[in-house]
């Protein structure tokens, strides 16, 4: 087979695609070390919520839950890796008939229902009178804490995962690393520029 200079082109694509797709073992192993060091489970219990205001998907909230080891207190918060945009999120709620709360959580991901949603007859009038300013007074869209309030009620209990050499590294639920996301990106992107360069070794072979 004769390197042709298309052919040349199409290895250097996939030489930079398994290159690409290695740099992505050192991201996977270090979320299995951390994983394999938050062993000890526990429970703990809402105290706060911590808000993040800007994400690339938008605002974010979390509940903080306090837990003891040995009879000293610490904190473990939930993590997320990604922010849904506002239509997913429209898209996840609207399909969903069940949902009640306006927050949920799916494969790690934090949705929310950033949209007003009257909850009474009384709210509904408030709403569409615009004509009416009175009609109007004591109208506010509802706060993220409100809605994570409703989600994670203060004082409910929540698993907790954390690191029983230094429990200040904790997790609700379970451990939650950007590390994978970074990961299965270069990943993803690895595999794409392989296939990519096989498929133009086919044709110009």
């Amino acid at each position: 087979m004769t390197l042709t200079p298309n052919l040349i082109a199409c290895l250097a694509i996939g030489g930079a695609g398994i290159l690409t797709a290695l740099l992505s073992i050192p991201f996977f192993r270090r979320t299995g070390k951390l994983r394999r060091r938050c062993c000890a489970r526990t429970e703990g219990t809402v105290i706060r919520y911590h808000y993040q205001p800007k994400q690339s998907g938008g605002p974010s909230i979390a509940p903080v839950a306090s837990f003891q080891v040995d009879g000293v207190s610490y904190t473990a918060c939930l993590h997320y890796r990604g922010v849904a945009t506002v239509s997913r999120s429209a898209n996840l709620f609207r399909n969903d008939a069940d949902q009640k709360n306006c927050i949920a959580v799916r494969n790690d991901i934090f949705h929310a229902r950033l949209e007003y949603r009257p909850r009474s007859m009384e709210e509904m009038a408030r709403l569409y009178c615009w004509d009416d300013p009175v009609s109007l007074r004591g109208y506010r869209p509802r706060s993220m804490e409100e809605m994570a309030r409703e989600t994670w009620q203060p004082g409910s209990k929540l698993p907790v995962v954390y690191d029983p050499t230094d429990p200040r590294c904790a997790y609700i639920d379970h451990v939650v690393s950007k590390a994978s996301v970074a990961g299965i990106t270069l990943l993803c992107v690895g595999a794409g520029l392989a296939g990519l360069a096989m498929l133009g070794a086919g044709l110009f072979s």
